[in-house]
């Protein structure tokens, strides 16, 4: 029987961290409100790497139709580096032309600013990722705490996985040149934690740039109080880090926070931005109940999962975050049209 219940908590996780690619059919003509009173938050940047943020869908799509080759971002973007994941093809779609990879991120640049845009959820071996929440330390700067293995080892736990180191060679090849000053990073869902861990990385490890901004979209919680208040001990004038959160959104509320258990303890960082559409969802169990019974949790969260699939499903689109941040933008007929990926036949 619990067995039984962490298969299905499995199917639900992929279920609700997008794999359908993040997107869905919903138009985005819920509730928009405007933005709460968060010092520093731009509209319009959320917008421009929102859009970013679902090219890392679509490049996917763009690989497993027509190979590596046919990766593009639009313009007036620069594509300057695609990084993959190593994926089996036993269990996932893969590149046409390589059966082993499929893009987890990208590197664009534009004027004197460089993104980085990491991928969410799209096949089952990110979904494992996703549900894989006991902790393990965070190196990549000192007192980093303990965060998610699953997602630490997307983002390069070890060699056999090299995403991060990737990554931060080819950012130092472009800083060297001395024509970049802003580096920005978004992401939505696994894309958004990849997002939370890769800001304090790339913050302190990254030489060479002024500021480094990171907009992530319905990101799930990534690791305990000492990454935490790491984490906002880094942020400053040009160290800057929003989460954008549809308040129906289940995602950003997992795995479940506030409980004091055994490489299990989780909080958010600061920077909440919300937004609001979709359908609100019941309320969570009270899992302090459940004094640290994981199982028990995983069987609560199946049964809730199970009882909400498609309004979860809904509240956490991409695509509908990306549609109700334009209809509060100064453009929105313009804006909707760039929502890469959300009118496709593709998932």
């Amino acid at each position: 029987m619990r067995q039984t219940s962490l298969i299905a908590l499995l199917l639900l996780v992929m279920v609700s961290f997008g794999i359908t690619g993040g997107c869905n059919k919903n138009n985005g003509n819920g509730n928009n409100p405007e933005p709460g009173p968060t010092d520093g938050f731009d509209l319009e940047l959320a917008i421009e790497l929102g859009e970013l943020a679902l090219v890392a869908y679509e490049q996917r799509i763009q690989c497993i139709n027509s190979g590596k080759g046919a990766i593009t971002v639009p313009s007036p973007y620069k594509l300057e580096e695609v990084i993959f994941e190593p994926v089996s093809s036993f269990f996932n779609d893969t590149c046409k032309d390589d059966d082993g990879v499929i893009p987890i991120a990208f590197i664009a640049t534009e004027g004197d600013n460089i993104y980085v845009s990491f991928r969410g959820t799209a096949n089952i071996s990110d979904a494992i990722s996703d549900v894989d929440a006991l902790q393990i330390p965070y190196d990549f700067v000192p007192n980093g705490g303990n965060v998610a293995l699953g997602f630490l080892d997307v983002y390069g736990l070890d060699a056999s996985n090299p995403i991060v180191s990737t990554i931060l060679a080819k950012l130092d090849e472009l800083t060297m040149t001395g024509n970049f000053n802003n580096l920005f990073i978004t992401g939505h869902s696994l894309g958004a934690a990849l997002a939370f861990l890769a800001f304090p990385d790339f913050s302190q490890n990254v030489g060479m740039i002024d500021s480094v901004t990171m907009y992530n979209f319905a990101g799930p919680a990534v690791g305990d109080s000492q990454f935490v208040s790491t984490y906002e001990a880094i942020e400053s004038l040009n160290r800057i880090s929003f989460r954008i959160v549809n308040t129906n959104d289940l995602i950003p509320m997992l795995p479940p926070q506030g409980l004091d258990c055994f490489l299990f303890s989780y909080e958010h960082v600061n920077g909440e931005m919300q937004i609001t559409f979709g359908t609100q969802l019941p309320a969570l169990p009270d899992f302090a109940d459940d004094d640290c019974d994981l199982i028990t949790i995983g069987e609560q969260l199946t049964t809730y999962g199970l009882n909400n699939q498609d309004d979860i499903l809904e509240d956490h689109s991409m695509c509908t975050y990306f549609k109700t941040l334009c209809m509060m933008g100064s453009s929105p007929g313009t804006c909707s049209q760039r929502a890469i990926g959300c009118d496709d036949d593709n998932p």
